[in-house]
């Protein structure tokens, strides 16, 4: 009886690791080959400008991406949590993040999602929110970024740039909200 287990492990591991690679193969590559509208963006969807690739450049520098997500996932207290003025936001889909590499789709909810954060706040909001945290948000964990504010503020206003980008794309406030 044991010898016939121990003639069976190498077909056994060839047959497992045969099927993990099938599966893997039909879960991950299959769907983004057939599926051609990931690699088409949103409608309405415009290329980063300048100011805003150089906003994208600081929060990968400082790590934003480490604590906040950018993707709204398919639960409902997250559309609930993350939408604005009673309207929930929409789940995010893969065409959103057509124009961006590296993703920063983000891996922990430290901080909030900011996926649909653009235009909900102005710049004087971002401006407090970015010197001192905990001064909007109680019991923030956030780190205030002082060194956004030297050199004309430049590096703060292309980080705000880029922020307020985050989640323009898909229409989905309420009219008065895209105004600002």
């Amino acid at each position: 009886m044991f010898r016939t287990s121990e003639k069976n492990t190498g077909i056994f591991f060839i047959l497992a690791t045969a099927f993990f690679l099938v599966g893997g193969l039909l879960t991950t590559l299959l769907p983004a080959v057939i599926e051609k509208s990931w690699s088409t963006p949103t409608e309405g969807q415009q290329p980063y400008t300048e100011q805003q690739l150089r906003g994208k450049a600081i929060y990968q520098r400082e790590g934003c991406w480490y604590c906040h997500t950018q993707q709204v996932r398919t639960l409902l207290p997250d559309t609930k949590r993350f939408g604005w003025r009673g309207v929930d936001a929409p789940i995010s889909t893969p065409e959103e993040y057509v124009r961006d590499n590296p993703h920063m789709l983000g891996t922990r909810r430290i901080g909030p999602d900011l996926a649909r954060v653009g235009g909900k706040y102005d710049t004087s909001w971002h401006r407090t929110h970015f010197k001192n945290p905990r001064d909007l948000v109680k019991g923030s964990m956030m780190a205030p970024f002082p060194w956004l504010f030297q050199n004309d503020e430049q590096e703060f206003k292309d980080l705000v740039s880029y922020v307020q980008t985050l989640g323009r794309n898909v229409n989905w406030r309420p009219k008065d909200d895209y105004e600002r």
